[in-house]
């Protein structure tokens, strides 16, 4: 039995990778801008990684949604997964994704994310 040559199997691998990623990148995803005057959250270490989650297909009654990663949120003293999921975008507006920051007097902020009007100005 002979075995195929280096580049055939080259290639066929760089279809798989270049197919997938094809597929990936169809997944519509929301504006996103920044938190404009919020009130973080301090929490007294970073969140966990985020989970990786399978994104299905739109449902049929939401024309135009958009999928929203999931994220870690802080809840009373815990970081808690909120799963992601299809939502409609805000009209006009904008999704500040989830965000934890280092403040200048060492703390961590966390801003969760969040659909902001975009008429506010910085």
């Amino acid at each position: 039995m002979k075995l195929p040559r280096l580049p055939v199997v080259s290639a066929i691998l760089l279809a798989l990778c270049v197919s997938g990623c094809a597929v990936a990148s169809i997944v519509p995803g929301p504006k996103t801008g920044p938190h404009i005057d919020e009130e973080p959250v301090l929490v007294p270490y970073p969140a966990p990684a985020a989970r990786v989650e399978v994104v299905g297909t739109a449902p049929a009654n939401l024309k135009d949604a958009v999928w929203i990663d999931g994220e870690w949120l802080w809840k009373a003293r815990r970081w808690v997964w909120q799963g992601g999921h299809w939502d409609l975008p805000l009209p006009g507006g904008y999704y500040a994704p989830p965000t934890t920051v280092r403040l200048s007097d060492g703390a961590l902020a966390h801003y969760a994310g969040a659909w902001k009007d975009g008429t506010k100005k910085e």
